[in-house]
């Protein structure tokens, strides 16, 4: 395996493109940095700690063995892994729903809030950042905050939505689209982009 030496001072960007050339440490940094809130976003929509790290283990490998598959012109690393790590979970939920046995994540949880292994003014930013799209989320019409929820915590389709609550897909369409919208701007208003 080539290696570039110490990464450790180096940005994501550069970690990828040492990632490119077979570098193995550029992968244990990106891993260092990033695997963490990736967990906690798999574990958060799959609610099993197992599954949850089999998702990890699966968007890691895919940037191993595909690195181009990451966009610096699209946004940061962190991101491009969250959404990546978002739609394996949700996609592995649905193709599981019925026969998964969901369990309390609870213990989980409480470990990861134990020691998050981060700095304490990151953690306290992102905490910040969750109050404010907690806070977003209360200011949403009941309809449209139910939907959303879904949607995005629990994974449902928007046809899965429908059928849960009884209500017609162009109407769940039209309250998540909504809902969205009514986020974003509200989120922008406070200073958070995305």
């Amino acid at each position: 395996m080539a290696a570039i030496g110490d990464n450790t001072g180096s940005t994501d960007e550069d970690l990828v493109h040492a990632l490119a050339a077979g570098d193995v440490s550029a992968l244990e940094i990106l891993s260092e940095r990033h695997s963490r809130p990736a967990y906690s976003l798999a574990l958060r929509i799959l609610q099993d700690s197992g599954w949850a790290e089999e998702v990890v283990q699966d968007v890691w490998l895919k940037l191993w063995k595909n690195p181009a598959l990451y966009d610096a012109s699209r946004g940061d690393l962190r991101r491009w892994l969250l959404s990546v790590t978002h739609n394996a979970s949700v996609d592995g939920l649905r193709g599981r729903r019925g026969t998964s046995v969901r369990r309390d994540g609870g213990a989980v949880a409480l470990e990861l809030a134990r020691d998050t292994g981060e700095d304490p003014s990151e953690s306290a930013w992102k905490s910040l950042q969750a109050e404010r799209v907690q806070e977003a989320l209360a200011e949403l019409p009941p309809s449209q905050r139910q939907a959303v929820e879904l949607a995005y915590f629990e994974g449902l389709s928007q046809s899965e939505i429908a059928t849960r609550t009884g209500e017609p897909l162009g109407t769940i369409k039209t309250r998540v689209r909504l809902g969205l919208e009514k986020l974003k701007r509200s989120l922008e208003r406070v200073g958070m982009r995305q």
